[in-house]
Formats: structure tokens, sequence, C-alpha cells
């Protein structure tokens, strides 16, 4: 199972850094046991600041905020919080 999260990992009245992650979970069982799986890898570092919001990809690169909206709808509420 693959899915998408948003985490703001700090916020203030200057800045709310919110990182986008997917977080990935495999689950196997055998006669006599279970294994679960997980990995978490961060898509994109998102910068809201009061003049204005930017976004960087994992390396770096500025990355569109209006893609990662649509890609991510749950974004639009983190960045009008």
């Amino acid at each position: 199972m693959s899915t998408c999260r948003i985490n703001e990992i700090f916020i203030d009245p200057e800045l709310t850094l919110i990182v986008l992650e997917t977080v990935e979970l495999q689950t196997t069982t055998t006669k006599t046991s279970g294994f679960l799986l997980g990995n978490i890898a961060p898509i994109a570092v998102v910068v809201c600041r009061p003049d204005g919001t930017t976004a960087l990809d994992m390396q770096a690169m500025p990355a569109s905020v209006e893609h990662l909206r649509r890609e991510f709808p749950e974004l639009d509420a983190a960045l009008s919080a």
C-alpha cells in the first residue's frame, strides 16, 4: 500500500515548513510470523512566508506549487491555515 501525506514540520508567525512524503507499507505473513515493512520518502518541501509560498524538490530545485496543489489536494488546507 502506498499513500502520500503532508506534514507541517515547523510553524511560527513568519515561516511554515511543510514536507510532502510518500508512505509505503508492505505486509507479509508466514505460517509462524508476520512482517510489516515501512518506508517514508520525502517528495518536496513547501516554504510558506508572508511574502509568498515556494517549493523545493529533493534536489533543492524549485518546484511548482500549483503542480503540487493539483497532485496533493490536502496541501490547500495546509496552505490556507
